[in-house]
């Protein structure tokens, strides 16, 4: 730092304040290497910004979240949106702390609860272009399958698309489970990273960027199979069955086959013992 602008021509020693600012530079750099003197850096050059996300994620989000917490109703994803930033973060997080509590004390999750995080299968309907979510209208019998929003027409009418739409969804929710991103289970710090720290804290590897929190799975075995598990329960024929006992669209227990087959396929929730005491046994 002696040898650049920041000094301003003085040599800087320790205990030394050095005044600064964190810049959106254009890299994806951590902020501790995004940062410059107001004066002799960021007013001569054009292309710094200053990187106000990170000012609303570490300064201004975590006191107005200690300062919001005892009003009901408020959380830190609900802070985070009034703020502009990306909210799921922080409703990762706030989901793990629900889940820990929830079996420490033994709580049976509702549907809903269960799969409020998870993504609904969303595809564009071929005769109007407009969006379809699938999922079941609570106060209703009727399926969104049944009749897109836009143009009235039935999806279901065209069975190989949507078998084609759900394999491209489940196969992009693999492909990002096995890209294998790690994330700081702070949100404040917001460290994303693929590498995996040698240091280690509280059996997880410590996060490099702020040195006190852990790094946790973008996306686990566990959010991968309730993922899938939200599909199955989207495409249920039996919960379909209970409301429409007359008729069930073959195009429906289809599309529920495909899921099922992929969930088989998967061992996370399945111990097998002969493989476990493999060797042991003569």
């Amino acid at each position: 730092m002696n040898s650049s602008a920041v000094s301003g021509g003085k040599k800087l020693r320790s205990g030394d304040a050095v005044v600064y600012v964190v810049c959106d530079d254009g890299s994806s750099l951590p902020a501790t290497q995004r940062a410059y003197h107001p004066d002799l850096e960021v007013a001569k050059r054009s292309e710094l910004t200053i990187d106000t996300r990170y000012y609303l994620e570490h300064q201004v989000h975590p006191v107005v979240s200690r300062l919001c917490d005892p009003i009901e109703g408020t959380d830190a994803a609900r802070i985070a949106e009034c703020l502009g930033l990306d909210a799921s973060h922080y409703r990762q997080a706030m989901r793990r702390d629900e889940d820990e509590d929830d079996a420490v004390l033994g709580v049976t999750e509702s549907e809903e609860e269960k799969y409020r995080d998870c993504e609904e299968m969303k595809f564009p309907c071929l005769g109007c272009g407009s969006e379809v979510k699938v999922n079941i209208v609570e106060d209703s019998t009727t399926l969104t399958l049944e009749s897109c929003p836009g143009c009235k027409l039935a999806p279901l009418d065209n069975v190989a698309y949507l078998r084609n739409q759900l394999t491209q969804a489940i196969r992009r929710h693999v492909h990002r489970y096995y890209q294998g991103w790690h994330v700081c289970e702070d949100p404040a710090c917001a460290m994303r990273t693929r590498q995996t720290p040698l240091v280690v804290n509280r059996g997880q590897p410590e996060c490099p960027g702020c040195s006190r929190s852990i790094l946790l799975p973008e996306l686990s075995e566990r959010s991968l199979y309730r993922q899938l598990g939200f599909y199955q329960h989207s495409f249920g024929k039996d919960k379909i069955a209970e409301s429409m006992p007359a008729v069930v669209h073959p195009g429906l227990i289809k599309l529920k086959s495909d899921v099922d087959k992929v969930v088989s396929n998967s061992a996370y929730s399945e111990v097998n013992l002969t493989k476990l005491f493999e060797g042991l046994l003569p």
